[in-house]
């Protein structure tokens, strides 16, 4: 157990210990930070989203414990500087850092200051959700009833998706409808949404996962969201649209770690095709598999055909065909796409599991 007192409630919220790992560190990070320290309480090192997200790509999972990737010996400064708000500012600009520990004299931390409390952040972005599949591979729950109003516990799928995005500050929301669409429009006119702003997109036809972006009028002036509104996912979007920004991308896929294992024993053959050089017992591929949830630059639109369909995967082919950069964010937290029975049974019982959960108070955090 961490002992002494240690101050400013933002600090407290990110503290984890030097034993930590991924998983319990996400708990943590509120503020997108996680201050590691040791049981004498002194700062060992600090670990952002992006240090995990990265981690992650280079084969890190939830059990990795936070110092095999912190960085160790982060920019701090001292309880007996005197800064004010704006020099604390302009350091973290000049360091480009968002998160600044405070430490006294024995380098413990007292504090933690934040790139985002100098400065107003309006909201993040935009969004365009995919509301118009018929989702027919549900059937029959999807015959009179539009995949994205079927319910998880007491919300529906779309339901949980704005609140999700709602959450992060995203305030302006275009839905495509095509099956089933006045369901969907009737529905969202009826919860009570007065802080968001939700207009349609109306599908003539069947337009796939990207075409409905050509009926986007006007354009977007700045970067923006765009997801399948049948996804459950506790995403944190204002990460996703930092990375996005940070990165000067013009597409950003959020991806998911998935991992298979081949039942059998592989063989490797030499260069002649006949010689065994290898046999291993029941591999376990990984893989980064499209989560579908993207952000793109307004331009990225001109790659769309004009009211036809058009799909994500070729949208993204084109963009990479046309130079632009596209980069990968991985997906840490809890997601899940609902495409078939098995599926929604498997989200009906993580939601019930996560509500029992959120029940329960355990102490993840130092304090």
């Amino acid at each position: 157990m961490v002992t002494g007192k240690l101050s400013n409630e933002k600090l407290q919220q990110a503290l984890v210990l030097y034993t930590t790992n991924v998983e319990q560190a996400l708990k943590c990070m509120e503020n997108e930070i996680a201050v590691v320290v040791d049981e004498q309480n002194r700062l060992r090192g600090i670990v952002t989203d992006g240090d995990i997200r990265r981690a992650f790509l280079r084969g890190a999972g939830i059990h990795t414990p936070l110092h095999e990737f912190m960085t160790v010996n982060p920019i701090t400064i001292s309880e007996n500087d005197r800064f004010s708000s704006s020099e604390i500012m302009a350091l973290m600009l000049e360091k480009k850092i968002r998160h600044l520990p405070v430490v006294n004299e024995q380098n413990i931390p007292v504090g933690l200051e934040l790139l985002k409390d100098q400065y107003d952040e309006n909201d993040i972005a935009r969004a365009v959700l995919m509301a118009g599949g018929k989702g027919t591979r549900l059937h029959p729950l999807t015959i009179d009833t539009p995949k994205p109003l079927l319910r998880i516990g007491d919300k529906t799928i779309i339901d949980n998706v704005i609140e999700g995005l709602s959450s992060s500050g995203v305030s302006n929301i275009a839905v495509s409808v095509n099956y089933l669409g006045n369901q969907i429009k009737d529905h969202l006119r009826n919860q009570n949404k007065d802080n968001l702003n939700i207009e349609y997109l109306e599908e003539k036809q069947a337009l796939g996962t990207a075409g409905a972006l050509s009926l986007l009028t006007p354009r977007p002036e700045r970067g923006f969201i765009v997801m399948n509104a049948d996804l459950m996912t506790e995403v944190d979007y204002k990460a996703f649209v930092r990375f996005h920004r940070d990165g000067g991308n013009d597409v950003s896929i959020c991806v998911r770690k998935i991992q298979e294992t081949i039942p059998f024993g592989v063989v490797e053959l030499g260069a002649d095709n006949r010689e065994v050089i290898d046999v291993k017992e029941k591999p376990v591929n990984t893989y980064l598999v499209n989560a579908g949830i993207y952000m793109l630059e307004p331009w990225i639109i001109d790659l769309i055909p004009q009211n036809a369909p058009y799909d994500m995967v070729s949208l993204i082919q084109s963009a990479i065909g046309h130079g632009y950069k596209v980069a990968a964010f991985p997906i840490l937290e809890y997601w899940r796409d609902i495409g078939q029975h098995h599926e929604m049974d498997e989200a009906r019982r993580e939601w019930n599991e996560k509500k029992k959960e959120s029940n329960i108070e355990v102490p993840l955090c130092v304090h």
